[in-house]
């Protein structure tokens, strides 16, 4: 089947967010950076309705603290929410997202996040993308399949006519497999994948190989 579609995780994919994550935990107190993505991923596993990504990144911080016995500041829920969404792009993606739309392939975003943070971290480059769905939208996190099931009704695709592309197998990858997305793994973190890529500039190649 032809793909119409190819869609993207945002952060962690498309742009650095453990840059900026670590960069503001370390500021408050070191060593906690791993702890902390362990318990987002395990608060956005636990979801059962919709709660804002502010929300998510302020518990997670909360707890993380806690485990630290290190005061919770509300100054720092802010700081760790604003440095966020403004996570820089890797500079692979920029490049592979033109090479996409200079090919004619419409492109998406599936992001756990709210819209107001999509809106900040896309700044100038909105450009690149003919749908941006987030959590907000469609009441679901990843990796519930779900999520992906309203995200490609939005975007007005089959599913077996898209093909989804991130840096995380366990929030991404798995689920859209399953559904019968196609999959593309873009290595930031040394995940194993069947279909890899180094960076975004071989989209187009992968794109035709499967």
């Amino acid at each position: 089947m032809v793909i119409r579609l190819v869609t993207f995780d945002l952060y962690g994919t498309l742009v650095d967010w453990r840059y900026s994550i670590s960069t503001v935990l370390n500021y408050i107190h070191r060593g906690m950076v791993e702890r902390f993505f362990e318990k987002e991923f395990s608060i956005v596993k636990e979801i059962k309705t919709y709660t804002s990504y502010t929300e998510i990144l302020e518990k997670a911080l909360r707890e993380t603290l806690r485990e630290f016995n290190v005061e919770f500041r509300k100054e720092y829920a802010r700081l760790l929410v604003t440095s966020f969404a403004k996570s820089p792009f890797f500079p692979d993606s920029i490049l592979g997202l033109i090479a996409l739309k200079k090919a004619g392939y419409r492109t998406g975003i599936i992001s756990n996040t709210d819209r107001s943070l999509v809106k900040i971290t896309l700044s100038g480059v909105e450009d690149l993308f003919d749908y941006i769905v987030t959590a907000e939208d469609i009441g679901y996190y990843k990796p519930d399949e779900r999520a992906f099931i309203n995200a490609y009704k939005i975007m007005n695709v089959e599913l077996e006519e898209a093909v989804h592309v991130s840096s995380y197998p366990q929030y991404d990858l798995e689920p859209a497999n399953k559904l019968g997305v196609k999959t593309i793994y873009l290595d930031r973190y040394g995940y194993t994948w069947k279909n890899r890529i180094n960076n975004l500039e071989e989209i187009i190649g992968k794109i035709k190989e499967l």
